[in-house]
């Protein structure tokens, strides 16, 4: 209603109705093809059939816009001032309205009619009002008018479907442009195709397509031009011409239509200047739930076609979300990790999103206390249990394995046998030697009694022999029975697979290890090995043993390295501190110990490895 009010009483200019009488309203009513030139020859018939009738105008509704009369009786420039208020009245109610010219402040006391006329969905779509003179058969005129006005209801209703077809087309040729952009992979891909098919469907001289840019829109593809020069005079006058239609997020026209609002032109003014062989030039925005995302730039040989320009506007709807999309997946420093960053701050310094406000707060207390707040800092590694002394029992003398007592993990104490090895041939030996040492002896006795003191010594040194050879074969036969030298725990060895097998001398059979004296070995990574010293406190948990830590000191760091897992580590060792050793505790468990270094702020403890690693990456490639 209110656009209507401003249709008629505004001095801006409505379509304009034509100044020359129609010859013959019967043959333009029957050959009209849409509502202007139907509802200017049914107005006149009208008139014409109708007595008493002074003036009259016919109301309709514009497409997305107001109220505007589109014809009148009995000529064009008929004054029609005070019809205004009728024509409100009705289509505000939808029912006929009369009224006297008193009412509306005329002198005269006439009846002014108006009656609406509906569209398909039951909507006004216009009204005719009627200045009749006194004494008019106002039953009769009434009743003329609802007979007649069935042919604007049918002339809207088609109007209206012709408008649902050209959308629905529309809509059909935008999906089908949309489906052939999505064929592309890249942003420059979809608008090259996007826009050679566009113009070749308008018959457009020119199509351009471009997104937003920082610095002025940035052109992706020129109809019909595989490249094309970015900063020529010609492509910053079509990205200003974008940035303005951008900025007002409206279709910019030029030349502009009398039926549309009032754009700011100045940067299509100064395209079109550099454009003499183009009559038109259309700029339409592509929209999306953040505001427009690029523009769509159509030049056209003469005015470009309603029906053209609802095409462009659905084609930059639909591409406008998926171009912007490829350009963003092209793009990262500067694309994505940009915008990522600003939603960020956006949404941790706009006015809304509480929840990333105080995870935000609680990230920049965290990062504070990290960097201010100390806590202990513990250099941690693999770490094994060791006894303090590890003794080894060797084979005392070639032979073979006759009994095995002991195997590897048997609690064993000093002096107890772990295994036997066969002394039969030792027996022999030992019966042998005695048997040659009473040879010797009498012949010793007869050398003696013969006063032969040459043969007398001979004898003695051969006696001497015999004796030592008697005690070696003593001494083995008394170390057959190999014993534990000390209390302990076997460490390795287990001859019960290997009875009868021969032994060398000095093979190691057995190791043992004490119970009671224990020393922890740490394997320190080498990038760590600068915080740990001897003297240092730590503690060991071992997997074995879970319910708690054992204490230790740092007794030794070695020099040697081992590799480990792919790394460096060197061999820190310490000796157990406490005061009650576990019964538990066996040579050989594993787990996890920390060296006590002293105290650092937590991003010093948490990002050493990572700050190591860059200042040795930095300092690699540094010339």
């Amino acid at each position: 209603m209110d656009g209507l009010h401003l249709a008629l009483r505004t001095k801006s200019p409505a379509p304009p109705l034509s100044d020359t009488p129609l010859p013959d309203n019967w043959t333009d009513f029957a050959t009209a093809d849409g509502m202007d030139a139907l509802g200017r020859s049914w107005l006149a018939l009208q008139c014409a059939g109708l007595d008493g009738v002074l003036r009259a105008m016919l109301v309709v509704a514009r497409p997305g816009g107001p109220f505007q009369p589109i014809a009148a009786w009995p000529t064009p420039g008929t004054a029609l001032a005070g019809l205004q208020q009728p024509a409100e009245a009705c289509i505000r109610s939808g029912e006929p309205e009369i009224r006297h010219p008193p009412h509306d402040g005329d002198a005269g006391d006439g009846v002014r009619v108006a009656y609406p006329f509906l569209a398909d969905n039951h909507a006004v779509a216009g009204a005719v009002v009627l200045d009749l003179l006194p004494g008019t058969d106002l039953p009769r005129t009434l009743r003329a008018l609802h007979w007649g006005i069935g042919w604007l209801e049918a002339q809207a209703v088609r109007d209206r479907m012709a408008r649902d077809q050209g959308r629905t087309a529309n809509l059909s040729a935008a999906l089908d442009l949309v489906a052939l952009a999505n064929e592309h992979d890249r942003a420059d891909g979809m608008a090259i195709a996007v826009a050679n098919e566009l113009a070749a469907r308008i018959g457009a001289s020119r199509v351009v397509i471009g997104l937003r840019a920082d610095r002025g829109a940035h052109l992706l593809a020129l109809s019909h031009t595989a490249w094309f020069k970015r900063k020529t005079g010609l492509a910053r006058a079509l990205s200003a011409a974008m940035d303005e239609a951008m900025e007002q997020r409206a279709t910019v026209r030029l030349p502009a239509s009398t039926d549309e609002a009032v754009r700011i032109q100045v940067a299509h003014e100064a395209l079109h200047a550099l454009l003499p062989n183009d009559d038109s030039l259309v700029t339409v925005p592509m929209p999306t739930d953040h505001g427009p995302v690029g523009a769509i730039t159509v030049l056209h040989p003469g005015a470009l076609p309603l029906q053209s320009l609802r095409l462009v506007e659905a084609v930059a709807a639909l591409l406008g979300p998926g171009l912007e999309a490829r350009h963003r997946a092209r793009r990262w420093v500067s694309g994505r990790a940009v915008d990522m960053a600003a939603d960020a701050m956006a949404a941790l310094l706009g006015p809304r999103h509480l929840a990333w406000k105080l995870a935000g707060g609680a990230a920049v207390a965290a990062v504070v206390a990290a960097a201010l707040v100390p806590m202990p800092f513990r250099v941690s590694a693999k770490a094994v249990l060791e006894g303090e002394v590890q003794r080894a029992v060797p084979a005392p003398f070639d032979g073979f394995v006759a009994r095995a007592m002991a195997h590897a993990g048997d609690v064993v104490t000093a002096g107890a046998v772990l295994a036997a090895l066969d002394d039969r041939d030792l027996q022999l030996d030992r019966v042998k030697w005695a048997g040659e040492r009473e040879r010797i002896t009498l012949k010793l006795r007869e050398a003696m009694a013969k006063h032969d003191p040459a043969t007398v010594g001979q004898l003695q040194a051969q006696l001497r022999q015999t004796e030592a050879q008697a005690r070696l074969t003593d001494a083995k036969l008394a170390r057959a029975a190999i014993t534990a030298p000390i209390d302990g725990i076997v460490m390795t060895g287990d001859l019960s697979h290997s009875i009868g097998a021969p032994v060398e001398t000095g093979k190691v059979l057995f190791e043992i290890a004490p119970l009671d004296r224990y020393r922890v070995v740490v394997r320190v990574d080498e990038r760590d090995l600068r915080f740990v010293q001897p003297g240092q406190e730590g503690t060991v948990l071992l997997y074995g043993m879970s319910g708690g830590a054992l204490p230790f000191t740092v007794q030794r760091v070695t020099a040697v390295a081992q590799a480990d897992g792919g790394r460096n580590t060197f061999r820190v060792d310490g000796v157990l501190t406490g005061s009650d050793t576990p019964e538990r505790l066996r040579p050989g468990m594993e787990g996890v110990g920390k060296v006590e270094v002293g105290r650092r702020s937590v991003a010093a403890v948490w990002t050493r490895s990572l700050v190591d690693w860059a200042r040795s990456f930095i300092w690699a490639w540094t010339p």
